[in-house]
């Protein structure tokens, strides 16, 4: 089955010729974990950038995947990105890296430009360092986090600096990181913004963000979670989503290298349940429900406890925005 890293072992093709997508994005929000203090400059000025293939220099290898989870996996997708006529030539930017223990604070993200027009964003998620981690459990009670108030500083100073279009994403902390910052931007920045990845992300606790400013974020966040996501399903204000597969269970599918990959997609889950064959779009499953209906809950009952519980409460996400569209109309 395939993962990010054989993605970026196969595709062959730049972004001109295919477009920027969502594996993309999952593939840079890991690559993000790498430490690059040592490569890649931040808001000075320089003579030349680096590029993705010029990171392969394995006296710094102990300091650049010294705080990633996977150093096997993460090496291996460096290898993979370093080679690939899709990565290789990327140029890197504006790197910044934080850790405060006082103020409990673990940030980092990193600015990869996709061409002169268009530069995407990483943020990094929780790392292996302590103070990651404390941070990560004040989420649960504390707002803002020092890392959400530092992200929006960070894109900020980017748009000062960069005048395209941006992108931004990131896994598990760092998706939450993206979707905060697109929430609480100006308008000017927010239509500088083309697209927000969120890949297992955490939600927000209750009042954290303006329902409205939530509400907004909906049209152009992308969020993705495993069937038996825990991460991206922590706290309470949550983004829509989409389910992808995973090759492992429980705790276990968070990890990036798990999720499956056919083509340029994701395997979606929830997709498998919703395609009655001939089906065009959503509105036709509500207006054939007599036939539709029974076989979206045959293909539910086939899959796992978790994946059921994800779909049941994306449907009824689903349902609620409706059923608010529908009122508002009536009001009208």
């Amino acid at each position: 089955m395939a993962n990010i890293i054989h993605y970026a072992e196969s595709e062959l093709s730049d972004f001109n010729r295919k477009p920027f997508h969502s594996v993309d994005s999952l593939i840079f929000s890991k690559f993000s974990y790498i430490g690059l203090s040592s490569f890649v400059p931040g808001f000075v000025p320089v003579k030349t950038q680096p590029t993705i293939g010029s990171l392969l220099k394995a006296e710094h290898f102990r300091e650049m995947f010294c705080c990633v989870w996977d150093e096997e996996n993460s090496l291996k997708l460096l290898f993979a990105m370093a080679a690939s006529p899709r990565y290789r030539n990327l140029t890197l930017g504006f790197y910044r890296e934080e850790q405060d223990c006082i103020l409990e604070k673990q940030f980092s993200a990193v600015t990869i430009f996709l061409n002169e027009d268009t530069a995407y964003i990483a943020f990094r998620g929780t790392d292996a360092t302590l103070v990651g981690w404390k941070e990560d459990f004040n989420m649960a009670f504390k707002y803002p986090i020092p890392s959400q108030e530092e992200a929006v500083r960070y894109v900020t100073e980017v748009a000062a600096n960069f005048k395209g279009k941006l992108l931004l994403g990131g896994h598990s902390k760092g998706g939450n990181l993206a979707v905060y910052v697109y929430a609480k931007l100006n308008r000017q920045l927010k239509d500088r913004i083309v697209k927000v990845y969120s890949h297992d992300g955490p939600g927000f606790k209750e009042n954290a963000i303006d329902a409205l400013e939530l509400e907004s974020s909906q049209k152009i966040v992308e969020k993705t979670v495993p069937q038996s996501s825990v991460i991206g399903m922590l706290l309470e204000s949550q983004e829509q989503f989409s389910i992808v597969k995973s090759n492992r269970t429980g705790l276990l599918q968070h990890d990036p290298f798990s999720w499956i990959i056919e083509g340029e997609h994701f395997v979606n889950a929830l997709y498998s349940v919703l395609d009655t064959g001939d089906t065009q779009n959503i509105k036709q499953i509500g207006s054939e429900w007599q036939r539709n209906i029974p076989l979206m809950m045959g293909r539910v009952r086939n899959l796992d406890e978790d994946s059921r519980f994800l779909i049941h409460k994306m449907l009824k996400t689903m349902a609620s925005s409706a059923l608010k569209s529908i009122t508002e109309k009536g009001e009208d």
